[in-house]
């Protein structure tokens, strides 16, 4: 649809009154990094998964004065049948555990009065190294090499010479090596980010300034009324990790030790999705709910309805444009919920 038709319709009432004769239904929100200058460490930090904190602050207000903000335990609630929720109910979350998320995100939203979920990628909490796919971000945007080679990487999944002398170029190289690298997990994943920032010819370098929260900083956004929830240990596409027992170490491991350094449980868990497809199976979803989680999110873009599954809980991304972001949540009321209950994907039995 074009944008004018888009801005027309955001503008009536026509989206928000179809919405009223639907069954009940709640949106939530993904978003990763907030910053004052995305710029500033863009070499690390992709800008599609940054939003200023101008642009943040807009959303958190539209959601405020729009829609009605619930909390993550709230839609557990609801998807069990157990709570209403008021119409038009949006939930904010923020994946990866960016230092900003506390010193940017954190105050706007208590501005509004909007508690959110931030999940923790829990290897990389009080870490000065930057996350595993932020290094290969810096490596591609660094190097001064014009071409790569990745025939030396098991399991590549693509052509294995990649032409880097222009930004597309570049950019599609990066997805390949996102793809190598999204199975992997601890020490063998950081040895594939270590070859290609050798192949690179880029040296293994800590960001100037720190990216990822420590433990007193995750603390904080609990006393801020914030749930905090894992996002793994290492980040890895877990539907796409070999062995069970890895699987179950990045679910369970990175439970235990967020409880251990919280001093409370974690019941809420969100599905990393760096590349490939799909990001959970059936039996990441068993591990997931033999792990003792209530809910996980994932990046399966719809609403959530009651009889979902709250271990499949879908999202939506944020549009950085206001029409946009505001067409995207009100379309999101108006889609059939048959399609979203609890019932797994063809696809998602398949690793």
């Amino acid at each position: 649809m074009k944008r004018w038709a888009k801005k027309a319709l955001v503008k009536s009432a026509i989206l928000r009154t179809a919405a009223r004769l639907k069954p009940p239904a709640a949106v939530i929100l993904a978003y990763h990094s907030v910053r004052d200058e995305p710029e500033r460490d863009s070499n690390w930090i992709a800008p599609g998964i940054t939003h200023t904190t101008k642009v943040f602050t807009r959303h958190m207000e539209l959601v405020a004065r729009k829609f009605h903000p619930v909390t993550l335990e709230d839609i557990l609630l609801f998807v069990k049948g157990e709570k209403v929720l008021p119409p038009r109910a949006v939930a904010v979350t923020v994946d990866d555990g960016y230092l900003d998320n506390l010193e940017v995100a954190a105050p706007v939203l208590s501005r509004f009065g909007i508690s959110a979920a931030f999940y923790l990628t829990v290897g990389m909490i009080g870490q000065r190294e930057a996350p595993w796919f932020c290094r290969v971000r810096h490596a591609f945007m660094t190097t001064p090499c014009t071409r790569w080679d990745s025939s030396s990487h098991n399991g590549s999944l693509h052509n294995s010479i990649w032409d880097l002398s222009s930004p597309p170029a570049r950019d599609a190289a990066l997805l390949a090596a996102y793809d190598i690298c999204a199975p992997l997990v601890s020490q063998t994943q950081d040895e594939a980010v270590r070859t290609i920032e050798l192949e690179l010819r880029v040296r293994r370098t800590i960001p100037e300034h720190r990216l990822m929260m420590n433990w007193d900083e995750a603390k904080a956004l609990r006393r801020a009324g914030h749930v905090v929830g894992s996002h793994t240990l290492t980040h890895p596409n877990v539907a796409h990790v070999a062995h069970c027992e890895a699987q179950q170490a990045e679910l369970e491991e990175s439970k235990s030790r967020m409880e251990q350094s919280l001093g409370e449980p974690v019941v809420h868990f969100s599905y990393p999705h760096p590349a490939l497809n799909p990001q959970w199976n059936q039996q990441t979803l068993k591990i997931t709910r033999e792990a003792g989680y209530l809910t996980a999110v994932t990046t399966t873009k719809a609403p959530v309805v009651i009889g979902t599954d709250p271990l499949l809980l879908s999202r939506l991304n944020a549009p950085r444009p206001e029409y946009e972001f505001l067409w995207n949540l009100e379309r999101a009321f108006l889609r059939p919920p048959n399609a979203f209950a609890s019932t797994l994907p063809a696809h998602a039995s398949k690793p």
